[in-house]
């Protein structure tokens, strides 16, 4: 199958996928004569099960259920071992469900699943959290799209996305360019047509920010990306931003992090049938450099090994042009919806502005910071094309210190910062700016409404070989002044 035949609308996905079943891991069991408590226990460490638990539940009981289940202690405990024992039974085996090319991809998004969960969970207890096992099952239903594209079409997707591609840290562009949206954003999909919990609908893709979600789902994207990142331990290049974003989380120093992450991989160890390879190095304080002669595509670091380049959509960027000069807001609301977050006015016009950057010039990261009540205080809002990434979502800059973002919001502006020009610039340059540009190209824009500073926007391509051009910073010009117009009239 081509790209091109993936690529078809998410509903037509949602109803393809509906139905499939994902297969059990191999050599998991299930004690049914155990109590409920430890049956679930038993229930957690398989992705399979869990989904089908939530389906029966949904299916055979929804008229003496409020909302959807939270955690499998209560499926078992609505379901009874008689329940728990239809599902496990009717639930295919991967080794008879799953071909030789697709066997491997399938285990292996079932352990980052399985650890990530564990993660988020410990956090969760950390965090005081009152229902620290429905942050687990969000954070391992956050991987169900993954998990049921690998037995869709004997994993023809997620083959595609993983030759393009192959570290899931860096899969976000492959996964557009083969599909024309994200995972995140069939999981999420596919979420709301499960009824599945409401925690998994709203941390499974977003625009916003961390600042502006909840404590539970902002553990439970640091967890998938922790998970994402973890194949190459402690030494992959964006780990220490997720390990401080961690910290400040759960207030412990960078010694105490790194123990909680541990202790977190040992426990996700414990529930598989084999030993780990995904997260296997952050069972070490130090893992061994990679042999001579090793497999090193997962060690992305930017470079061409780090993912696929978008292509620009002259038609797209010609409609959200459009669309902002019309003040057209109809597919913005829908796509903000859709990730059920409230939105202003004003951040419907920056989505569609942030649409066109990413989706119709291939620009494959753009940040829109908003400036805080206090006046003195840049904080990300929206986010394109670094969903978990800690160091987008989680950008600050003081606007009460001098630097060149200062500078900049002094009145409406755009600049393309090149690598050469940022080494001039470098003594000047917030900490915030330096993290998430790390040497590369970059575009900036102060977006005003009328005569007073609204936000800045941050736009560069992942791969360091991607690089930017005077077109590029033509458009991207032009679409910052129309959101600074509909930001005036909002």
């Amino acid at each position: 199958m081509t790209i091109q035949q993936h690529q078809r609308r998410l509903a037509d996905w949602v109803t393809d996928l509906a139905s499939l079943q994902l297969p059990r891991i191999p050599r998991h069991t299930l004690d049914l004569g155990l109590a409920p408590r430890e049956l679930a226990a038993q229930i957690y460490a398989d992705p399979a099960l869990v989904l089908g638990m939530i389906h029966h539940v949904n299916t055979a009981a929804p008229r003496h259920l409020d909302s959807a289940i939270h955690s499998m202690e209560e499926a078992v405990i609505l379901s009874g071992t008689r329940g728990v024992a239809e599902v496990a039974a009717g639930l295919p085996e991967a080794a008879q469900a799953l071909d030789r090319t697709n066997y491997r991809g399938y285990l292996f998004t079932c352990e980052r699943a399985i650890h990530a969960a564990c993660q988020a969970r410990r956090w969760a207890w950390q965090l005081a959290d009152l229902l620290p096992n429905e942050v687990y099952t969000a954070a391992m239903l956050r991987h169900t799209a993954e998990l049921v594209m690998w037995i869709h079409d004997h994993g023809a997707v997620m083959r595609t996305i993983h030759e393009m591609a192959p570290e899931p840290a860096y899969a976000s562009e492959a996964e557009y360019v083969t599909l024309g949206f994200s995972l995140g954003e069939l999981n999420l999909a596919l979420a709301q047509q499960w009824a599945l919990p409401g925690l998994v609908s709203e941390s499974s893709e977003t625009l916003a920010a961390a600042d502006s979600r909840s404590p539970r789902s902002w553990a439970v994207g640091l967890a998938a990306r922790l998970a994402a990142l973890a194949r190459q331990g402690w030494r992959h290049p964006e780990m220490g931003a997720l390990l401080e974003d961690l910290g400040e989380l759960l207030e412990l120093d960078a010694e105490g992090t790194a123990a909680e992450v541990t202790a977190g991989a040992r426990e996700a160890a414990g529930l598989l049938p084999w030993r780990p390879v995904t997260f296997a190095p952050l069972l070490h304080g130090e893992e061994e450099p990679p042999a001579e002669g090793e497999d090193t595509r997962y060690l992305s670091d930017g470079s061409p090994q780090g993912g696929v380049c978008l292509a620009p959509r002259p038609p797209i960027l010609r409609r959200v042009t459009q669309e902002l000069e019309q003040r057209d807001y109809r597919r913005s609301r829908e796509r903000v919806q859709l990730r059920q977050e409230r939105a202003s006015t004003a951040d419907l016009a920056m989505n569609l502005v942030l649409t066109g950057l990413y989706d119709g010039l291939g620009l494959s990261r753009a940040l829109y910071a908003r400036i805080r009540p206090d006046r003195e205080t840049l904080a990300a809002r929206l986010v394109l094309g670094a969903a978990g990434d800690p160091l987008f979502h989680r950008f600050r800059v003081d606007l009460s210190r001098p630097s060149l973002l200062e500078e900049l919001m002094a009145k409406p502006a755009a600049v393309w910062v090149t690598p050469q020009r940022y080494e001039r610039l470098r003594a000047r340059a917030p900490r915030s700016l330096h993290a998430i540009a790390h040497g590369r190209s970059f575009f900036l824009a102060s977006v005003f409404a009328g005569d007073q500073p609204h936000g800045l926007i941050y736009a560069d391509r992942h791969r360091l070989d991607n690089t930017l051009d005077e077109p590029a910073f033509r458009q991207f010009r032009r679409l910052c002044a129309l959101g600074g117009a509909c930001l005036d009239e909002a």
